[in-house]
C-alpha cells in the first residue's frame, strides 16, 4: 500500500506538530463538539503509533492534520484496515 500523499509530494513545507497545535488552538469549536481531554490524548496516541502519520502532523489516508480530526467528537480514524480510535 502507497502511503505517500500525492498532495505532500507538490509542495514543501515546515509545520511543526507545536505550530499545527497552535493553529488548532484558534479554531473555535463549540464544547458539545469539542472530544474531551482523555478522548483527544488517546486518539493523538492511537494516531501517534500510526504507519500512516506523516511528519508527524498529517495522516496520509484521509490528508487531515491529525490534531484538527481528532479535536471533533463525531470524528473517527480513516484507517483503511479499521478505526484506530475504537
Amino acid at each position: 500500500m502507497d502511503l505517500n500523499c500525492s498532495g505532500c509530494q507538490r509542495f514543501e513545507f515546515e509545520l511543526s506538530p507545536e505550530k499545527v497545535a497552535a493553529l488548532a488552538a484558534q479554531i473555535p469549536i463549540s464544547s458539545d463538539q469539542r472530544a474531551d481531554e482523555g478522548i483527544l490524548d488517546k486518539r493523538l496516541a492511537a494516531c501517534s503509533a500510526c504507519e500512516a502519520v506523516r511528519e508527524g502532523v498529517l495522516c496520509a489516508f484521509c490528508g487531515c492534520f491529525i490534531l484538527f480530526r481528532a479535536r471533533v467528537c463525531k470524528a473517527y480514524c480513516p484507517h483503511p484496515n479499521g478505526d484506530k480510535w475504537e
